[in-house]
C-alpha cells in the first residue's frame, strides 16, 4: 500500500446502496484484525472522509489513485451513477494495472465470450467505463442481503467478505477464515489432546500454552484500556485548540478499547467543536439549515505564499459530507455569502454578485453574474428573496431587484445611493424587515456609524431618525425587530420600530477583562447573539428579555483577533466561525485554516442534541415514544419524537387560557403524566390537576380542572379509568376518569405516595411514601376497597423513585446508594439485581423495554447501564454537574431526557456508535504521524476516521 494510501476503495452508487459501502468497510476493517491493529485494511468508501480543504474530486483522485483494488458495487443504480463512472474512469486511467473486484447487489451481469467483453445489451448492473477492462469473465460476488443481514454474524456476508479479503490479504480465503476461528479451533484441540489421554507432559504444556495465551490476551487488554484512558485524557487537553484532532483521539480510543470511559467521552464529544480545515472567508447556512456553503477567496502567487484560487464547497449541514464543490477560476476575493431562499446562493466574488441555484445541491447550476463596483464584504436579502442589498467601498448602496423564482435579476439596480463617503465605505448593509427597513453601516473606525434607511418604496429613499455613532459592528436579528451593535466598548440591542426608529437600548452582560472590540458579530434566531472577540472567545448571549451570557467558546487568541465569518444555523442550534489559523500540526499548508462548528441546542449544556424550553414545567413521554408532552414554560407542549433527536413542536397552548378563570399558576412542584395509551395527559401542581385530550396531538383539548392539595406523583392504572395521585401527607387519591371531562374521585389507599408507579397489564399499584425505605404493593382491581399485598424494606435509607418497564420489571432508586430491581409473582415482591452507586442515588429511568436503566447520583453524575437477562452492565459514566436536575424518560433504547436547572429538556443520544459517526464527520484535517506517534508509539498508524 502506499504511504498514506489505501488497501481497496469501494465505488458505491449512495442513492442504491447506501448500507452496503459502509457494511464492506467495517467489515474488511475488523475481518481477521490483528491484535497489535486498530484495523486490518485501510478501505476508503465514504465522502464525509474528505479533506475539504481540496475539492470533491480531486481528494476522491487521490484516494482512487493510492489505492491497491477497487471493490466495485454493482446495481443499476451504480450502472447509471455518475460518480461511480467516473471513479472507474480513472482508475483505469492510471498504470500499472491494478485489479477490480466486483459486488453485484443487483441487476444482470452477462458475460459475451465471442466478444471477450459483457453483453452491454443485457448486462445492467455495471458501469459502461468498464468496458473492454476484463479479458477473461471475471468471478464476482453476489450479495443481495437486506441492510439487517450486512453483519459478519451472517454467514453469507461473512462468506462474501472472505471471497474479497483473500486477495487483499494476499492469502487463501479458507486460511482467512482459519485466522478468525483459530482460537476456536486450538481450544477444541486443547480438549480433544486431554480426553485422548495424552502425556502429562503434553497437558502441562497445552495448560501453559493456554495459560500465556490467556495471560498475553489480558495483558494486550489491559493495555489496550490504558492507552484509550490517555487518549480520552490528551483528547480533553487539546479540544480548544484542536478540536479535530480531539475528535480524532477520542475516535481512536472507542475503537481500541470501548470502555465506559471511551463510549462516555464519545457520548458527551458534541461539546466538542466539528472542524472543517480550511482558509474560510464567506459562511452561510440555507433556511432550512440543511446546507452550509464555506467559501474560500483566492490569491495570486507570491513568494513563500502558493496560488489559491477562489472555490466554494456545498456541505450536507448535519453530516458534513461534501455535496458538491466548484471552482471560481479566479484570484479573487469572496468576501459574502447569502442564501436568497433556500434554492438560491449569492456570493459576493470581486466586483459581482454570484447567483447560484443549489436546488439539486450535488449539480449546482450557476446564473448570470451582476456587475456591482467596488463590491466589499456587505450583502443581505430581503426575506421575501426579492431584494437584494449591497454595499461598496465607495461608500455607495445599491438594491436589486430578483426574478425568476431560482435567480437572475434586472442588469442594472432599481435603487442607488450614497450614505456613506468613499474614505468611510460601506461597512454593514442588514434588512431591518418592518416596512422595508436597512440598516447600513459606514467606516471601521472611532468615527463608524449607523443608520437606518427607509427602501420600501427604492424611488424615495430616506434615512430614518437619528445615527448611531460609533458603532464598529452590527448585526440585525432574522426577524428585523432588533438589532445589536458594537459601539464604545459595550455591546447594545436595539428595538427597531414600525417607523424604522431605534429605541430602547439595551446593555448586554459582558465579562470582567472583555476588551471592548469584537471581530465578528451575529444575531440568530430564538434571540441568540454570538460575538467574537480578541480575548479569545466566541460568546453568545440570550437577549430575549433580560440580556443572559449563556456560553463563552474558547478560541486561540490569533484566531480570535483575525476571524474572518460567523454564522448562525435557523434555529440558532449551531454556529460556526472561520479562523486563519490551522490545527493541522507540522503537515499544514499555509492556506489552511479553521472553521469551527459549535452544537448549541442547549448552549449551558453543549452534549445535549436537542433541547426544549421548560422553565416552571414538567414533560413525560408517552408509552409508545412518539410524543412529549407536558407544562413547559407555563404553556402546555406537544411535539412529535418520530425523529426523537429532532423534536418537532405540534401544539403549544397557554395554560391558563385552556383552564379558564380557576387556571393554576402553577408555582412550586409540577408532574406531568400520560395515559397507557397516550390519548391523556394529566398535569399536576400546587393546588391542582388538569387533564388535556391529546387524541388529536396537533390540537390539544383542556377536559377538567379539580382542586388536589399538593401532589408529588400520578399514575394512570393500566386500563387509563383510574388515576391514582399521591403527596407527602396523607392518603393517595383516586380518581374515576373514565369520563375526562368530569373526573370523580372515588376512594382513597391509606399511604402516603411520594413516588407510585401502576405495573402494565395489572391493577397493581407500588408506592412508596415521604422518607420511607419501604416499598408497597396495593391491589386496586376493586378501587373501592383497595388491599395491601405485600411490602419490601430492603433498601436501608429513603426511597427517591421507582419506575417500571413494559413488560413489569420494578425498579427504585435510594439514597442508601443501590438501585434495586423487583419482579411481582402473584402477590409478591421478588428481589432481581441489585446496583451499587458510589453515592446517594436521587433519580432513575429505565426504558420501556428494559435494555437500558439510567441512574442519577448525588456526586452529580449520570450512569447508564445495560440490563440482559438481570445482569447489570455499566455502559456510560457522566459527570453532569449542576445542569441536570432529574431523569424524565428514555425515549426507545438511546435517547435520554433530562430536565435541567436552567429550565429546560434536554434530549441526549446514548448511541456511542452513531456518537462516533458524528465525532469523525467534523475531525478535519486527518492526524498526521508524528501527531500520531506522539500518542500511540506502540501502534502502527492507522487514522480513526
Amino acid at each position: 500500500m502506499p504511504d498514506g494510501g489505501y488497501d481497496a476503495f469501494v465505488s458505491y452508487s449512495h442513492d442504491a446502496d447506501g448500507p452496503v459501502g459502509p457494511a464492506l468497510r467495517d467489515a474488511l476493517h475488523l475481518f481477521a484484525r490483528p491484535w497489535n491493529r486498530l484495523r486490518a485494511l485501510r478501505v476508503f468508501c465514504d465522502r464525509r472522509a474528505l479533506d475539504p480543504a481540496d475539492g470533491l474530486w480531486s481528494t476522491i483522485r487521490r484516494a482512487l489513485d493510492g489505492s491497491r483494488f477497487m471493490i466495485l458495487v454493482a446495481s443499476p443504480g451504480a450502472a447509471g451513477s455518475r460518480w461511480v463512472g467516473r471513479e472507474v474512469e480513472q482508475w483505469r486511467s492510471v498504470t500499472p494495472r491494478r485489479p477490480v473486484l466486483i459486488v453485484r447487489t443487483g441487476g444482470q451481469i452477462v458475460w459475451d465470450d465471442v466478444a471477450g467483453d459483457f453483453d452491454w445489451d443485457r448486462t445492467t448492473a455495471l458501469p459502461h467505463a468498464l468496458s473492454g477492462w476484463f479479458t477473461e469473465e471475471p468471478q464476482w460476488v453476489d450479495l443481495e442481503l437486506p441492510p439487517e443481514r450486512l453483519s459478519l454474524r451472517d454467514p453469507v456476508f461473512q462468506d462474501a467478505v472472505a471471497t474479497l479479503a483473500a486477495p487483499l490479504h494476499s492469502r487463501g480465503k479458507d486460511d482467512l477464515l482459519g485466522v478468525d476461528v483459530a482460537q476456536h479451533r486450538r481450544s477444541q484441540g486443547f480438549r480433544r489432546a486431554m480426553w485422548a489421554g495424552l502425556s502429562l507432559v503434553a497437558v502441562l504444556a497445552v495448560v501453559a500454552a493456554g495459560w500465556a495465551l490467556t495471560e498475553r490476551s489480558g495483558a494486550v487488554e489491559q493495555r489496550d484500556r490504558a492507552l484509550a484512558g490517555s487518549l480520552v485524557a490528551e483528547a480533553g487537553a487539546v479540544r480548544d485548540t484542536q478540536p479535530g484532532l480531539a475528535r480524532q483521539l477520542l475516535a481512536a480510543a472507542y475503537r481500541l478499547a470501548p470502555t465506559p470511559q471511551a463510549r462516555s467521552a464519545v457520548v458527551a464529544g458534541d461539546e466538542i467543536p466539528r472542524e472543517l480545515t480550511m482558509q474560510a472567508s464567506a459562511l452561510a447556512y440555507s433556511d432550512d439549515g440543511s446546507l452550509l456553503a464555506v467559501a474560500r477567496s483566492g490569491r495570486a502567487e507570491v513568494p513563500a505564499y502558493p496560488e489559491i484560487v477562489s472555490h466554494v464547497w456545498l456541505y450536507d449541514a448535519r453530516t458534513l459530507e461534501v455535496l458538491s464543490d466548484w471552482s471560481m477560476e479566479s484570484h479573487q476575493d469572496i468576501d459574502s455569502a447569502r442564501f436568497v431562499t433556500p434554492s438560491l446562493l449569492v456570493l459576493g466574488h470581486g466586483e459581482t454578485l454570484v447567483l447560484t441555484d443549489v436546488t439539486d445541491p450535488r449539480a449546482p447550476v450557476e446564473q448570470a453574474p451582476l456587475a456591482v463596483p467596488s463590491l466589499g464584504d456587505t450583502l443581505d436579502a430581503a426575506t421575501d428573496g426579492r431584494t437584494l442589498a449591497t454595499g461598496s467601498d465607495d461608500g455607495s448602496v445599491r438594491l436589486w431587484a430578483l426574478t425568476g423564482t431560482a435567480a437572475g435579476s434586472a442588469e442594472e439596480p432599481v435603487a442607488s445611493w450614497r450614505p456613506c463617503t468613499e474614505e468611510e465605505g460601506v461597512h454593514e448593509v442588514a434588512f431591518a424587515r418592518p416596512r422595508g427597513m436597512l440598516v447600513v453601516g459606514c467606516s471601521l473606525g472611532p468615527d463608524a456609524t449607523l443608520a437606518v434607511w427607509d427602501v420600501a418604496d427604492p424611488s424615495a429613499i430616506a434615512v430614518v431618525g437619528k445615527p448611531l455613532a460609533g458603532v464598529r459592528r452590527s448585526a440585525v436579528a432574522p426577524d428585523g425587530r432588533h438589532l445589536v451593535v458594537d459601539s464604545d466598548g459595550a455591546l447594545v440591542r436595539w428595538s427597531v420600530t414600525d417607523s424604522g426608529e431605534l429605541r430602547a437600548p439595551r446593555p448586554l452582560p459582558l465579562p470582567l477583562g472583555f476588551p471592548g472590540q469584537v471581530s465578528l458579530l451575529a444575531y440568530g434566531d430564538r434571540d441568540r447573539v454570538a460575538a467574537v472577540s480578541e480575548d479569545g472567545y466566541a460568546r453568545v448571549w440570550d437577549v430575549a428579555d433580560e440580556p443572559t451570557l449563556l456560553a463563552e467558546l474558547p478560541l486561540p487568541d490569533w484566531d480570535a483577533m483575525n476571524a474572518d465569518a460567523i454564522a448562525f444555523t435557523p434555529g440558532s442550534d449551531t454556529l460556526a466561525v472561520a479562523t486563519p489559523g490551522s490545527n493541522a500540526g507540522p503537515d499544514a499548508a499555509p492556506e489552511d485554516g479553521t472553521v469551527r462548528i459549535w452544537n448549541l441546542a442547549d448552549p449551558l449544556e453543549p452534549r445535549a442534541r436537542a433541547s426544549i424550553a421548560a422553565d416552571r414545567g414538567d414533560l413525560d413521554v408517552s408509552a409508545d415514544g412518539r410524543t412529549l408532552a407536558g407544562l413547559a414554560d407555563g404553556d402546555l407542549y406537544v411535539a412529535d419524537l418520530t425523529d426523537p433527536l429532532r423534536p418537532e413542536e405540534l401544539a403549544r397552548l397557554p395554560v391558563d387560557v385552556a383552564a379558564g378563570p380557576d387556571a393554576n399558576t402553577f408555582f412550586g412542584e409540577v408532574v406531568s403524566k400520560f395515559s397507557p395509551d397516550g390519548n391523556t395527559l394529566a398535569i399536576a401542581s400546587e393546588g391542582a390537576i388538569d387533564l388535556f385530550d391529546l387524541s388529536d396531538r396537533a390540537h390539544p383539548r383542556h377536559v377538567a380542572t379539580w382542586p388536589a392539595g399538593m401532589p408529588l406523583d400520578l399514575d394512570f392504572r393500566s386500563d387509563g379509568a383510574l388515576l391514582a395521585v399521591g403527596g407527602f401527607s396523607g392518603a393517595i387519591a383516586l380518581y374515576d376518569v373514565t369520563s375526562p371531562e368530569s373526573p370523580q374521585p372515588v376512594a382513597e389507599v391509606p399511604t402516603v405516595g411520594s413516588s407510585l408507579v401502576f405495573l402494565p397489564d395489572r391493577p397493581v399499584l407500588a408506592v412508596t411514601g415521604g422518607f420511607s425505605s419501604t416499598i408497597e404493593l396495593w391491589d386496586l382491581a376493586d378501587h373501592l376497597s383497595p388491599v395491601r399485598l405485600d411490602a419490601d424494606e430492603s433498601h436501608t435509607y429513603q426511597i427517591a423513585g421507582l419506575a417500571v418497564t413494559g413488560d413489569g420489571l420494578l425498579t427504585s432508586a435510594a439514597r442508601d446508594s443501590s438501585v434495586r430491581t423487583w419482579r411481582v409473582v402473584g402477590d409478591d415482591l421478588v428481589a432481581r439485581f441489585v446496583i451499587t452507586d458510589s453515592g446517594d442515588v436521587n433519580d432513575l429511568v429505565i426504558a420501556a423495554d428494559g435494555g437500558r436503566l439510567a441512574t442519577l447520583g448525588r456526586d452529580r453524575t449520570l450512569r447508564v447501564y445495560r440490563v440482559a437477562d438481570d445482569t447489570p452492565v455499566l455502559d456510560l459514566s457522566i459527570p453532569v454537574g449542576d445542569t441536570t436536575q432529574d431523569l424524565i424518560g428514555f425515549v426507545g433504547e438511546d435517547v435520554l431526557a433530562v430536565r435541567t436547572e436552567h429550565g429546560a429538556v434536554d434530549l441526549w443520544d446514548l448511541d456511542a456508535d452513531a456518537a462516533l459517526d458524528r465525532i469523525c464527520s467534523g475531525s478535519g484535517q486527518t492526524i498526521t504521524r508524528q501527531q500520531w506517534a506522539r500518542v500511540l508509539p506502540d501502534i502502527g498508524y492507522d487514522p480513526p476516521c
